[in-house]
């Protein structure tokens, strides 16, 4: 059962040491705080915002 727990935190260790090396080698170009959103992320929200206009045009309140 020993074999087991080097192989564990053996791919664990790996994953870490990789994540590590791949943000060093790209030049931690990729910035995780703010991405730019896609086209089709800003066509649904505008669908989504067009949505609940309408929603509220259709039902007002008494």
């Amino acid at each position: 059962m020993q074999w087991f727990m080097w192989i564990f935190w053996g791919a664990i260790a790996l994953l870490i040491v990789g994540g590590f090396l791949v943000d060093r080698l790209s030049g931690r170009k990729y910035d995780r705080s703010k991405a730019e959103n896609s086209l089709n992320q800003n066509m649904a929200e505008a669908d989504a915002l067009r949505e609940v206009d309408r929603y509220n045009h259709q039902n007002p309140m008494f």
